[in-house]
């Protein structure tokens, strides 16, 4: 059956501009592509339009370009498929910088197509006129500058070389940039013209629906047919992981073989039996961390590692380290890696051939230490008092599908105290504090199913603008705010007294009720624990129009890391 969409790419067109970028949407379609972000300007209109006739593109609208792009970002990561970013000239696409260089950091495949100026109206002092080429630096992993649209270049260099950025994506997930300069007319008109003679380079093209060039990528293995594993205590951590399979290979491999798991919360393993729960904080007793230095090999699957004393560890350890990932990006931020896997983790794993027995003994005192010391925890995960703490960690082991963990302190809490289910995403290619609100919404919007954001007050304030994106919600969606006041991060930091609250915390006295009015967003602010997990079971089951609900969380500045370093205190000197 035919469809609409399967029609023959129509020859005529109002203007060569709306005819190039009809061909390019239409062979951005053709791969698959159906997401396109676009923020609205006039020099980006003939691109614009082109999503807009085009059936099979799906259009998400925001008028922010910073937003956009991480917005775009959380499409990104949950549908694992290319995004577009649709932008106009000027400082418009210079916005999305941060999210093309989160995308580079966390291999993310974005699509940048920015409309430019001609090259007579560059550097002569034209209005909204910017020098756009290479503008992202080197984080883009192809880019390539499209010429004014003309008849006097043919159409099927337009789609070779679109197809050969996309190839590029198949070889080195990242983002990639197309800066198209378009001169006017800019808009449709009522006369269209014939371009039969023009597209006679494209006939078979545009009677069919498969794209251009189809590039095939090879990827032969290079890993031996064996990996021997001559030792018997083996560490494996585990970092970021978006695959559920992979992870779940990796967990299968500790169980089968009887090997100590530390997963990170962005694993999607920290839920795992086998799983030494809350390590970070356990790393704090000298007798659980002799016990670590004790392996022969650590075998790191990913990367981006919240805690910095596993970190740590890994650095003390003379032991190889072995890391593992598809990527071809370096993972070694202690410049101790032995062996560099470039490799899915389940393709290593069949490789493996272990050639000792594991040490059980080894293996059992580490679970019974983490038994033993994990006790120290309860009291702050189940306390009455509503904290920072046992809010995330109840949220986290509460949410059954997706949570977009904020940088700072919500992720290093997830990380050492929560033991979630819930599919975690997080930002940690670069770690920065902005877009996050943009991201969860993205992901929110392409799962069409209950999500959360965790989120700390600094990191909320610089995304406040990607509160209007929540309206493109219909499935619940919870934003915990964990309201300290300023960035409560850096009381962790040996920030001079003096200087930590001018310079670093900036307290700024907000709640955020009037915010939560403005956009529509239901709001509560529990004073108790028990009235949090109320309001939050409340909230799991909106189904409303408006079904985005903000659970503001206010405490102490100083609580969080006050009760850290009891904690801490606590498991170092236990009696075990």
């Amino acid at each position: 059956m035919h469809t609409d969409s399967d029609k023959p790419f129509s020859c005529y067109h109002s203007n060569i501009n709306l005819l190039w970028a009809s061909l390019l949407i239409e062979e951005l379609t053709r791969h698959d592509i159906s997401d396109f972000c676009i923020a609205p300007g006039s020099r980006s209109t003939p691109l614009t339009l082109a999503v807009a006739n085009n059936k099979k593109a799906t259009a998400h609208v925001h008028f922010d370009e910073r937003g956009l792009g991480f917005f775009a970002l959380g499409l990104c990561q949950a549908s694992t498929k290319p995004v577009v970013i649709i932008t106009t000239s000027g400082t418009a696409v210079a916005n999305l910088y941060p999210a093309v260089i989160e995308a580079r950091q966390s291999h993310l495949p974005l699509i940048v197509l920015s409309a430019d100026r001609p090259t007579e109206l560059i550097d002569c002092a034209a209005n909204q006129a910017i020098e756009q080429q290479h503008i992202f630096s080197s984080y883009p992993i192809f880019f390539k500058q499209i010429p004014s649209p003309t008849t006097e270049i043919p159409p099927n260099f337009l789609l070779s070389t679109l197809d050969q950025g996309i190839a590029s994506q198949q070889v080195k997930l990242g983002p990639i940039h197309f800066n198209l300069a378009f001169r006017e007319p800019l808009y449709s008109e009522h006369k269209l013209s014939d371009f039969t003679d023009y597209l006679t380079p494209l006939k078979v093209w545009t009677q069919h629906i498969s794209p251009f060039t189809c590039y095939h990528q090879s990827k032969p293995s290079v890993l031996p047919a064996c990996i021997e594993l001559p030792y018997s205590k083996i560490m494996v951590v585990v970092g970021r992981i978006q695959d559920k399979q992979q992870a779940l290979a990796i967990e299968q491999f500790c169980i089968q073989h009887q090997l100590p798991l530390f997963a990170d919360v962005q694993s999607q393993l920290q839920h795992s039996t086998q799983n030494i729960a809350h390590y970070d904080l356990l790393l704090n007793n000298p007798k659980f961390s002799e016990l670590l230095l004790e392996s022969e090999l650590i075998v790191q699957f990913s990367d981006h590692l919240i805690s910095k004393r596993l970190t740590q560890l890994i650095d003390n350890n003379t032991a190889p380290l072995w890391v593992i990932s598809e990527h071809q990006q370096r993972i070694d931020p202690t410049h101790t890696a032995t062996q560099r896997f470039m490799t899915s983790a389940s393709t290593f794993i069949c490789s493996v051939v272990p050639q000792s027995y594991p040490d059980h003994s080894w293996f059992n005192k580490i679970v019974n230490l983490q038994k033993k010391l994990s006790e120290t925890l309860t009291t702050y995960t189940h306390s009455k008092a509503l904290n920072e703490i046992n809010s995330t960690v109840y949220l986290l082991n509460h949410m059954p599908m997706q949570t977009l963990l904020g940088n700072s302190l919500a992720i290093r809490i997830a990380d050492m105290f929560a033991n979630t289910s819930s599919h975690i995403y997080s930002n940690r290619g670069a770690s920065g504090i902005d877009g996050l609100i943009a991201t969860a919404v993205g992901i929110a919007k392409q799962k069409n199913t209950a999500s959360s954001l965790v989120i700390g007050d600094t990191s909320f304030l610089y995304d406040l603008n990607s509160l209007a994106l929540c309206k493109q919600l219909n499935k619940p969606f919870i934003i915990l705010l964990l309201n300290n006041d300023g960035g409560g991060i850096f009381n962790l930091l040996p920030i001079p007294a003096a200087q930590q609250q001018q310079f670093y915390q900036q307290p700024h006295g907000l709640t955020f009720a009037q915010t939560c009015e403005q956009f529509s967003i239901n709001y509560v602010k529990p004073s108790t624990f028990s009235e949090f997990k109320a309001h939050y079971q409340t909230a799991l089951m909106n189904n409303a129009t408006n079904c985005t609900t903000l659970i503001e969380v206010c405490t102490d500045n100083k609580l969080t890391t006050t009760q850290l370093d009891v904690i801490k205190e606590q498991v170092k000197n236990a009696i075990i």
